[in-house]
């Protein structure tokens, strides 16, 4: 008699970024029980699930390198700073993992961002106002957040524009808001689906 499978994995993987250790892979798994009667998860079901694996990997180890594998040649310094005008260092480090930079146009930015003259001034932090009714790609790339302080979900929620988990990954792909932060929008997006499916669960009349 063949056994019958009783639960249904879902991985997905990503390489490390280049501070990771060689050939370092992150991998993050869900895993599906089968009803008694061998029921399975619909494609939608999957599909929501392989969305909430790919924000969380965005969270922990970046965006996926878009241009890993496209070989061209390397730009001159000059070109590099009229190009991307860097003015700091996280900025350069999101370019790189984006693939947008190759490890010796990397290099040299950092060089060039070492050897540049200090800011006479520090520019004045943002205020929550500036990010409001903004989208996510237009708020400035900021320093990640202590774990201490995390704000309200609502306020993140308001500040970023934020509407779903893969937006919260996004968000903390680009070191806006602390891991903690990520976490609190991921219990809230679970939360909002079980009193969803709980609500379509219940019988009309």
């Amino acid at each position: 008699m063949t056994s019958r499978p009783r639960e249904i994995e879902l991985s997905v993987e990503r390489p490390l970024g280049p501070e990771g250790p060689v050939g370092g892979v992150a991998r993050l798994t869900v895993r599906f029980e089968l009803g008694a009667d061998g029921q399975r998860p619909t494609p939608a079901e999957l599909a929501q699930a392989l969305d909430g694996l790919k924000a969380d990997l965005d969270a922990l180890v970046g965006v996926p390198l878009a241009g890993a594998g496209i070989p061209r040649a390397d730009r001159e310094l000059g070109e590099l700073v009229e190009t991307y005008r860097p003015r700091q260092r996280e900025l350069i480090d999101l370019l790189r993992d984006e693939g947008e930079l190759t490890p010796h146009e990397y290099a040299r930015l950092v060089d060039y961002l070492g050897t540049r003259p200090a800011e006479p001034t520090a520019p004045p932090a943002p205020s929550p106002e500036r990010f409001v009714n903004r989208p996510i790609a237009a708020a400035p790339i900021g320093v990640e957040r202590p774990v201490e302080g995390v704000r309200p979900v609502g306020d993140l929620l308001r500040e970023y524009q934020i509407t779903s988990l893969r937006q919260a990954g996004a968000v903390r792909a680009r070191r806006q808001i602390s891991f903690a932060e990520y976490m609190a929008l991921k219990r809230h997006f679970e939360e909002l689906e079980q009193r969803g499916a709980a609500t379509a669960g219940k019988p009309s009349g």
